[in-house]
């Protein structure tokens, strides 16, 4: 098997995932003898979505401006791309007009 870092990191947390969800019947037994087995579960299955949401630490890095991967809503104006909420602002009239000149 010749992987790359970030496949066996990939196959390491879905390893990780499926330990969280195998039942441990002498784990439980003694939530149960604590009378905590609920709160257990709770705690596990936040722990499973923390485990979910880890990023891969050897993916490719995003390109700049890509840093948080969020898509930001852009509208076209005549100076080009911006973000609505840059648009909605104080600077909507200036940004519809760009070009034009003061009659």
């Amino acid at each position: 098997m010749n992987e790359t870092k970030q496949e066996k990191w990939e196959r390491g947390k879905t390893l990780m995932l499926e330990s969280l969800h195998k039942p441990d019947d002498r784990l439980r037994g003694c939530a149960h003898n604590q009378e905590c087995f609920h709160e257990l579960l709770e705690i596990r299955d936040q722990v499973v979505e923390i485990v979910r949401n880890l990023p891969n630490p050897h993916s490719e890095p995003l390109p700049f401006g890509k840093k948080n991967n969020v898509v930001i809503p852009t509208i076209t104006t005549p100076a080009g791309e911006i973000s609505e909420t840059l648009f909605g602002g104080t600077l909507q009239d200036f940004y519809k007009n760009w070009g034009k000149r003061d009659e």
